[in-house]
C-alpha cells in the first residue's frame, strides 16, 4: 500500500522533530511544520529562502560549507553535531541525499536531547 504524497506530508508535519530538505546550493525546498515553528537567530526558513540567511555565527556559516563540500566530494554518511541554544541541546543531523551518486540535497533533522517536565531515563 503506498501513501499519497498528502498523506505524507501531513506524518511529517505530526513528527515533533524539525525536517528541512534543502538543494546543493541550501534553498529550502521542504519544510515541516515543527520546522517552519522554531525561533531562528535570524533570517527565515520558508521554502525559497538560503539555510546560510538563517544562521547568524560566521563559525555556523564555516561549517556549513565544509558540511556541503563533503557531500559534493562523495561523502554519503550523515553528519552530526549537538547545538547549544540558550538552555536547550539538540541533536543535528544531516543527511546527504545522492542520485546516480550526484549529490543533490540535504536533509536535516532537529531533535531536542533534552525535554522538559520528562524525568524518566531507559
Amino acid at each position: 500500500m503506498k501513501i499519497s504524497a498528502i498523506e505524507l506530508e501531513k506524518l511529517l508535519d505530526e513528527i515533533p522533530v524539525a525536517l528541512t530538505y534543502v538543494d546543493t546550493n541550501g534553498i529550502i525546498l521542504y519544510r515541516n511544520k515543527t520546522a517552519a515553528q522554531r525561533p531562528l537567530p535570524k533570517g527565515t526558513r520558508e521554502p525559497g529562502a538560503n539555510i546560510r540567511d538563517c544562521h547568524a555565527l560566521p563559525e555556523s556559516l564555516e561549517q556549513i560549507e565544509k558540511i556541503f563540500n563533503g557531500f559534493k566530494n562523495g561523502r554519503k554518511t550523515p553528519h552530526h553535531y549537538i547545538s547549544q541554544r540558550t538552555d536547550l541541546k539538540e541533536l543535528v543531523t544531516l543527511t546527504p541525499m545522492f542520485e546516480k551518486d550526484q549529490f543533490v540535497g540535504c536533509f536535516s533533522t532537529i531533535h531536542p536531547l533534552e525535554i522538559k517536565g520528562v524525568s524518566r531515563t531507559f
